[in-house]
């Protein structure tokens, strides 16, 4: 599926366009319908680039609504929302929409490019409005927020590593089921420094980002 084998196909000089597209549409319809495998783990697999990946939205291998990260060059699904997890979500982003000073950005589910090889998907990134987005990398990034509900293990556990391992500065993954935040700063190349869990009524408070965007997870807003 990279953008090497993409090329390979056989293009419109040797055949009609409307078999050209029938053998797109086979393709497309082979990747949608393989399922998730893990049958290559321990071993060496050939590892994708975000520009391979957005290749393959680009020609349609990828729909671009699907939701999928890139982890040192594997591409990972990511896990579905649940009712939890939008709730939270809408609530900070009601409440950031107030009180976000005008020279800072936030950003919803924007897809952050930390390197050539991982590209990650976190539920907010804050950043200043002197970076585009396009051009924003990991110490760009001065808070990221991940809301965990079906992935907790997964973002409690490896993501903090690779946000820490490209430089964001605060990470906050919130446990949409038992209401908690676990807030990670100080990053470094073998995780956060400083890592801390904070309850619903704890009042969470930036330590690179605006401190306009400071929060209590029991004052949000209902959505």
């Amino acid at each position: 599926m990279s953008a090497l084998w993409v090329r390979g196909l056989p293009t419109s000089g040797f055949l009609r366009y409307t078999e050209w597209m029938n053998v797109v549409a086979g393709i497309l319809e082979t990747v949608v319908a393989t399922p998730v495998s893990r049958a290559a783990d321990g071993l060496a697999r050939r590892a994708f680039t975000v520009a391979d990946l957005e290749k393959m939205v680009e020609v349609g291998l990828v729909d671009p609504d699907e939701r999928l990260e890139l982890i040192g060059g594997e591409i990972v699904p990511m896990s579905p929302k649940g009712n939890r997890h939008e709730a939270i979500k809408g609530g900070i982003n009601i409440a950031w929409g107030r009180a976000c000073p005008d020279d800072f950005m936030f950003m919803p589910e924007t897809g952050v490019t930390l390197s050539t090889t991982t590209y990650l998907e976190p539920d907010f990134i804050v950043f200043s409005r002197e970076r585009p987005l396009a051009e924003i990398r990991g110490p760009d990034v001065l808070l990221a927020v991940e809301v965990a509900d079906s992935s907790l293990d997964y973002d409690l556990g490896r993501k903090p590593l690779i946000y820490a391992e490209h430089g964001v500065r605060e990470l906050w993954v919130v446990n949409a089921a038992a209401r908690t935040v676990r807030v990670h700063i100080k990053p470094g190349p073998g995780g956060y420094a400083f890592v801390r869990e904070y309850g619903a009524s704890d009042r969470l408070e930036p330590t690179a980002a605006p401190i306009a965007l400071a929060f209590a997870l029991d004052d949000l807003r209902a959505v």
